[in-house]
């Protein structure tokens, strides 16, 4: 609407222009105070809080790591039985003719997978079958607390003072909020002391022909590498700092790929071509339904598609993405001076119309042939050096789930929801405006009812 560059404050502008992203978020580039204050937790920084590269870059350098592809490997294995937990929900919701809050089914899904990678986590929320309500009131203590932690948490970035203000003078729901965000570490520390006991020793028979006595069996999970990885003069995570560390990971790697995937199953309800066409090429990749390699899901063209024009519409932190520039940039024939804080968006840069044509429409098949642009601009992930270390496993994480989902159902409208629109919310970190995402699966296993 307002050209390339826009300027929002005295010393603030936000750009749509991929050659002055680039210099936005370089090294020399240093994020603002409101991720100072979002990755802080009880006086522990961790990775998204660290304001400047260098500081920043061991720990994330450790995540890199454990999320590479040789690692991926290792902790992907658990993800498809979480999966078939949630097919077997759906069996249930088809069998009723009953229909389901994507928001709620696909944040269960995300956070039994992302809490079995990161640490083990066996206890799973889709085996409570009371747990299926959109109410927070009626949720368990440790979905209600994950609710409180994002959504606290973004308020005290936002809203200086709100914290005091709130345990003064607030009402019983905000104190309330206010006490479910801090307690996330008792949740943490719960998680914690599980892991520490199902990290069992095992005997020298067991590995091999090590003569170094009894070690405790690694690389299953997330918190095992980063424990693999300390040294006396560096640990990867101080013991102290462990949960803040998995507060921040959980929160990170469970939001993106819940209402990504929610999001996708309501536009394939709105594309039935679309739809058709995901299941043929899932059925032409899986026709034994009784052996399927999930991992061969990475490889379709189509399944990417679909996942990566989602985030493009409908990215889960639409917004700008601030940093105090530390080299001038120049947009527009206007130059910026270093340390005015410049942003770029992933809702904008995904709605480029020179990058995206009809770039208000949903269209899958435009990665099958997609290009240098089209990549660049696109940002659900962030970009540059800072952007999301773990979007590997969130892209295989959604992978799975699609792919072994839409091989043995399909989704349709809910009754009464036809004219239901899909809006982003206007937060932080996004999810649907209504707070809801209402879907109705079906069976069709037959290759013929695609």
């Amino acid at each position: 609407m307002y050209g390339p560059i826009v300027v929002i404050a005295p010393d603030q502008v936000h750009t749509t222009d991929d050659l002055a992203m680039k210099t936005i978020y370089d090294k020399t580039s240093i994020k603002t105070s409101f991720y100072s204050s979002m990755g802080s937790w009880k006086g522990v920084t961790s990775t998204l809080g660290f304001v400047d590269y260098p500081t920043a870059s061991p720990s994330r350098n450790n995540l890199l790591q454990c999320f590479q592809n040789k690692n991926l490997s290792v902790l992907v294995q658990s993800i498809e039985s979480h999966i078939d937990e949630f097919l077997a929900l759906l069996k249930d919701s088809a069998a009723t003719d009953s229909v389901v809050d994507g928001v709620v089914v696909f944040r269960l899904l995300a956070l039994d997978i992302v809490t079995d990678v990161l640490w083990g986590e066996t206890d799973t929320l889709l085996s409570k079958k009371d747990l299926h309500s959109a109410e927070m009131s009626q949720a368990p203590v440790f979905l209600r607390r994950f609710h409180a932690f994002s959504t606290w948490n973004a308020m005290k970035s936002f809203i200086p003072g709100v914290d005091l203000f709130v345990r003064l003078m607030g009402s019983k729901q905000w104190r309330q909020l206010r006490n479910d965000c801090n307690d996330m570490d008792i949740t943490a520390r719960d998680a914690l002391e599980r892991w520490k006991k199902n990290n069992k020793k095992v005997s020298p028979e067991q590995q091999g022909n090590e003569t170094e006595g009894p070690k405790l069996h690694r690389e299953k999970d997330v918190l095992s590498m980063l424990q693999s990885m300390n040294s006396a003069k560096a640990p990867a995570v101080p013991t102290e700092d462990i949960p803040a560390y998995m507060v921040e990971m959980l929160a990170a790697g469970s939001s993106t790929t819940s209402h990504t995937a929610a999001f996708a199953c309501w536009l394939l309800t709105r594309d039935t071509a679309a739809q058709r066409r995901l299941r043929g090429e899932l059925f032409d990749r899986f026709p034994d339904a009784s052996n399927i390699d999930i991992t061969q899901a990475m490889e379709l063209p189509f399944l990417d598609g679909v996942i990566r024009e989602t985030m493009r519409m409908y990215p889960m932190i639409p917004g700008p993405l601030e940093r105090h520039l530390g080299k001038p940039i120049e947009v527009d024939g206007l130059v910026v001076r270093p340390g005015v804080v410049a942003s770029t968006g992933a809702y904008n840069q995904g709605r480029l119309e020179h990058v995206y044509p009809r770039c208000d429409s949903w269209i899958p098949e435009r990665w099958i042939q997609d290009n240098e642009s089209m990549r660049l601009n696109w940002t659900p992930f962030g970009h540059g050096c800072r952007s999301c270390p773990g979007s590997n496993l969130a892209m295989t994480e959604l992978k799975y789930m699609i792919a072994k989902i839409f091989r043995f159902y399909k989704v349709v409208v809910p009754p009464g929801c036809e004219n239901e629109k899909l809006e982003l919310a206007d937060v932080f970190a996004a999810g649907s405006k209504t707070g809801h995402v209402w879907l109705k699966f079906v069976e069709a296993s037959d290759a013929q009812n695609l």
